[in-house]
């Protein structure tokens, strides 16, 4: 009987073993057993009994009871060996040259790799029958519920924690939290709970729809609330955000109803769960960004530390010593001093009466909450941040132990030192931002391939995906990646034909769970956290198993790789990896010239400041300038939310440019209706340097808008005339009118969509279009836009933006000369276009005579044309220098051209450039396919590195252009006075910098960031052409107010050359 027993135990011992460390893993302590040299990560009793798992799989593999074939093994061995040669190349050349890393803690990162895929095959030979099904829902049920239980017996009834998040408490001592703590369950810390319940809160959902039993089914109710609300415990930001995510997905393919039904109360629920900010998660999401005072070194323009103001009669009691600092640089040195006991002989105690009335505090060490910031670090664009006053000196408090030391509290500085508002990041975004992602992008950086091995970056890089490509590059993310893409290509071939109810269920789940843990990994490392590591590939185990046992049909992956790598899912991931290789590097570029005229009119208001007030106001009132709400209001959001952090803006707009170049790919789709010729229409419009600036300059983003909303609008209603869903159509007319709220250009669309329209289907008859009437639909929007604008007492034309009648032709045909060669040679053709303009503006009759030789030229090599090029050719050339010219019909009137207004414009060209090489292809093919092959790859490979470079130059110019205008902060607020703040304080500048190359600096908009520097309202700033004229100026007023002459110095800082001598400071 024993026998038999231990018979069938050992026939099934792989599943029980799946059962034990799905419940074992995440229910048992941290608690740890052998100690590492060089890190405080121990060997605990979870790597035993996978151990044990292990060495009864090799037993049934030596047996022939189970093999190494699964749907993932050549992944998972491929990311092994990678992961291997990694490491051995990282302990080989790169840790010789590093000091904090440490050969041993590599091998033993390796391993807990290896370790934690391992248990893959366990589980996914574990499940050999249908029903096991089951047994395997009871366990995580049992063991979700048992954590739940658990985390709330910590909140209320005291239960000890076991965590790992630093050196002392990952010794195993169990701890008792308080009623603030954030609740980690059973897990090693608050985050590892919060993604476990990521992962296993959708999947009790799921099952909620599959379970009969209405006493079950209220169960697993009960327990997914419960779920939420130890999420809440956790207060985990990300994990509360992507929790929402999973769990949309599981209703939309669970009850698809029930989904549309729950997004307004879903969206109900949320406005009243953000309304009660009294819970710590809502906490934390305000505190994501905090205002504070901080106290700047006036030379350098670097942050010392978070400042408090103390009274004088605070310091009675207490002993200060004194020393004077030049910078930041001696203040470094005399706090380093203080630790090595040199400081004493160095300083001398101060008297209480020679103690100011008002002093200035920096405390050693932030108060230790977990959420304040280190000194010094997560300020959002200090430069930026207004001065409310300038000091001579400030007192550092010293850390408890060294008042011990020295006898003395406080170190009194005598210096030149600024006082700033400003906003802060919390702790949490700061070590990401400053510390570990730097780390991590140097470590990837030293070897793109291989990264620098296991154990290069730090325990916590808070984004798994970075810490891959740090420890194993590009290779190793790869191999990473590939593993979900066949489990998702499994689910998607296997999951119809699976005919359980509950199966599906848990499949949907478990999918749904792992997008969720996916988007976690952004910012937490969830697969390196052993707990959630080991539950996570043992279910993947489990999901293949079961799929593998429904599966009917035999499919091979590898088409199914092909076809997903050639999909048009794939293609949009190319063209999105390619623009951050691209635009990335170009995200610290700073605020120049009119982005401080937008971030002004947003963050100087006076009255009636709420959001609807201010957009309602945007609608109505343009006071004189361009009609462009669309484009505040996007200031105005990205100010609320992100205030003065030019990263984000950055983002957005490389963002944006991205998504225009998917949907120039789809547009492509229609014209050329292949999907290699798309692609390289996509490609080929991100890498287009002529119109970078709309890309690159902040101020350019409702370009980007415009071009975003117009082309949405144009793809709905080629959708409209494929299908006549007339809901396709009214949303086309609802994104046409929203193109037209960011930019001028938006008024184009409307015809640029009836010409494609007549174009593709090669209808001319004038006829057949007037009876079109979605035709004139299209133009309702412009019509209602038009009317908005006359209302609000918008710009028109005048000034740079008016037209002149008598040279309109000559502008017409220049400007086309002028966009075309900038669409087809880049920023490099605008130099020799301004001396063919120069050149015009003196020999008109030439000029003329020129354009007419080249109207004929045109007409005759139009004919020759004819005849090279097929219908279909003729239709996209037509189509492309139609686009081209529509687009630029509101700027081809103008004097000039200009970078910006090329952006549209460049897709019709793109088309063009795209069938031209498709052509050239064509007819090299006489010479053999490859010839064919490799005289058009060269020739688009000239044509790419062409604009590469050119792109490149101008990142360099805007970036210097961006230093300068940081330069001219520092310098500005170094110069500050009190006396400053005066209402009648006129600031005078001379030499301002205009342009650097092709980027701007302060074309406009000094004066606006003149305010952001102060805040004064009421300051006057001038700007003049010489010290002469300024100082001309300054003495014109009988009774002179406080004045300064500032000059430009040659890197973009300001010098005082002159100030009246009527106040001092």
């Amino acid at each position: 009987m024993i026998k038999k027993f231990l018979s069938k135990v050992w026939a099934n011992i792989l599943f029980l073993e799946t059962i034990f460390l799905l419940v074992f893993i995440p229910l048992f302590p941290k608690i740890p057993l052998l100690d590492v040299r060089n890190t405080w990560v121990y060997i605990r009793s979870e790597d035993f009994i996978v151990l044990f798992a292990l060495l009864t799989f090799l037993a049934l593999l030596v047996k022939k009871k189970v093999t190494l074939k699964t749907p993932l093994t050549i992944p998972i061995l491929l990311f092994w060996i990678i992961g291997a040669i990694s490491t051995i190349h990282g302990v080989l050349l790169i840790f010789p040259t590093l000091g904090d890393v440490f050969p041993n803690v590599a091998f033993l990162s390796y391993v807990r790799h290896l370790e934690y895929l391992s248990v893959f095959f366990i589980a996914y030979f574990g499940v050999r029958d249908k029903n096991y099904l089951k047994f395997i829902l009871g366990a995580l049920v049992l063991t979700f519920t048992i954590a739940l239980l658990y985390g709330l017996g910590q909140r209320y009834l005291s239960f000890p924690a076991y965590l790992t998040m630093n050196e002392e408490f990952a010794k195993g001592i169990p701890i008792h939290l308080s009623n603030l703590s954030r609740i980690p369950s059973t897990f090693a810390g608050h985050y590892d709970f919060a993604a476990y319940l990521v992962l296993m809160i959708p999947i009790m959902a799921s099952l909620f729809f599959a379970v009969r039993n209405l006493l079950f089914k209220f169960f697993l109710l009960f327990i997914t609330g419960l779920g939420f609300v130890l999420l809440f415990m956790t207060v985990s930001r990300v994990s509360f955000v992507v929790v929402f995510v999973a769990l949309a997905i599981v209703i939309f393919f669970q009850k698809r109803r029930l989904f549309y039904l729950g997004i307004p109360i879903a969206i109900i629920l949320a406005l009243v769960v953000f309304s009660f900010k009294s819970t710590s998660l809502l906490n934390r999401f305000s505190r994501t960004v905090s205002e504070t005072t901080v106290l700047v070194d006036a030379k350098t323009g670097s942050s010392l530390g978070n400042v408090r103001f103390e009274d004088k009669n605070f310091f009675s009691d207490k002993i200060v010593l004194q020393r004077r600092v030049k910078d930041k640089e001696e203040l470094s040195i005399a706090l380093a001093e203080t630790t090595s006991g040199n400081f004493s002989t160095a300083s001398a105690v101060l008297p209480f009466k020679f103690v100011p009335d008002r002093i200035a505090v920096v405390t050693a060490v932030n108060i230790s909450t977990g959420e304040n910031l280190p000194q010094g670090t997560g300020y959002v664009n200090l430069y930026l941040s207004p001065v409310t006053e300038r000091l001579r000196g400030f007192f550092y408090e010293f850390p408890p132990n060294l008042k011990e030391n020295l006898g003395a509290e406080y170190l009194m500085f005598n210096g030149d030192f600024l006082v700033k508002k400003a906003s802060a990041y919390d702790l949490s975004f700061t070590t990401r931002f400053q510390g570990e992602w730097p780390r991590a992008i140097e470590a990837f950086q030293r070897n793109v391939f291989f990264g620098s091995g296991y154990g290069s970056v730090s325990l916590a890089v808070d984004n798994n995906f970075l810490r891959i490509f740090a420890e194993t590059g590009v290779l190793g993310f790869l191999a990473f990646f590939a593993l979900f893409i066949i489990l998702g290509i499994y689910i998607k071939k296997v999951y119809l034909e699976i005919d359980s109810k509950l199966a599906k269920s848990f499949i949907l789940g478990f999918g749904a769970g792992t997008i969720g843990l996916l988007l976690n990994a952004t910012l937490i490392d969830v697969f390196e956290a052993s707990k959630i590591a080991f539950t996570f590939w043992a279910m993947v185990g489990i999901v293949l198993g079961i799929l593998v046992l429904y599966q009917t049909r035999a499919f091979n992956l590898f088409p199914e790789i092909k076809s997903l790598a050639t999909s048009k899912l794939a293609i949009i991931l190319y063209l999105g990896v390619f623009t951050m290789l691209l635009f990335l590097p170009s995200i610290n570029t700073y605020f120049v010239g009119d982005d401080f005229t937008w971030l002004r009119w947003i963050a100087d208001c006076q009255n009636n400041c709420s959001a609807l007030t201010s957009f309602a106001n945007y609608f109505t009132s343009s006071d004189g300038f361009f009609y462009r709400p669309g484009t505040k209001i996007y200031f105005y959001l990205m100010y609320h939310n992100f205030w003065l952090n030019q990263v984000l803006y950055h983002l957005v707009s490389i963002s944006l440019h991205f998504l225009i170049s998917v949907l120039v790919f789809l547009l492509a789709l229609k014209v050329f209706k292949n999907k290699l010729l798309s692609l390289a229409s996509g490609f080929v419009f991100l890498i287009l340097s002529g119109s970078t600036e709309a890309v690159l300059w902040i101020s350019s983003t409702g370009f980007l808008f415009t071009t975003a909303f117009g082309l949405t609008s144009l793809l709905l209603f080629i959708f409209w005339e494929e299908t006549k869903k007339k809901y396709l159509l009214i949303l086309s007319l609802i994104t046409l009118f929203l193109s037209l709220l960011f930019q001028e250009q938006g008024i184009v669309f409307g015809v640029f969509i009836v010409l494609y329209s007549i174009i593709s289907h090669n209808n001319f008859s004038i006829r057949s279009i007037l009876k079109r009437r979605d035709y004139l639909l299209l133009f309702i929007p412009e019509i209602i836009y038009l009317l908005m604008r006359f209302s609000a007492n918008s710009h028109w034309f005048s000034g740079d933006y008016s037209y002149n009648l008598i040279k309109l032709p000559f502008n017409f045909v220049g400007n086309i000369l002028g966009y075309l060669s900038l669409a087809l040679f880049g920023t490099f053709s605008l130099s020799l276009f301004e001396k063919i303009r120069e050149f015009s503006r003196e020999h008109v009759l030439e000029v003329g005579l020129i354009i007419f030789v080249l109207m004929i030229i045109a007409f005759y090599s139009y004919r020759f044309v004819k005849n090279l090029f097929n219908k279909e050719e003729m239709r996209i050339l037509i189509l492309g220098f139609a686009l081209f010219l529509v687009s630029l019909l509101p700027f081809l009137g103008l004097g000039n051209i200009t970078s910006r207004y090329s952006y549209l414009s460049s897709i019709g060209i793109v088309f063009i450039i795209v069938m031209l090489s498709q052509k050239i292809y064509s007819l090299l093919r006489i010479s053999g396919k490859q010839i064919a092959v490799l005289v058009t790859t060269l020739m688009a490979s000239i044509f790419i590195l062409f604009h590469i470079i050119q792109v490149q130059q101008a990142y360099f110019e805007w970036n210097d252009a961006g230093n300068k205008t940081k330069n001219f902060f520092i310098s500005l607020e170094a110069t500050y006075k009190n006396y400053w703040s005066r209402p009648d304080m006129e600031l005078h500048f001379v030499n301002v910098p205009i342009k650097l190359g092709e980027a701007w600096i302060f074309p406009v908009g000094l004066r606006d960031a003149a305010w952001f520097a102060f805040k004064n309202e009421n300051v006057r700033v001038f700007e003049h052409s010489s010290i002469v004229s300024a100082k001309a100026s300054v003495g014109l007023y009988p009774e002179s107010p406080p004045a300064s002459i500032l000059l430009f110095l040659q890197d973009g800082s300001v010098k005082e050359v002159y100030k009246n001598n009527k106040f001092a400071d």
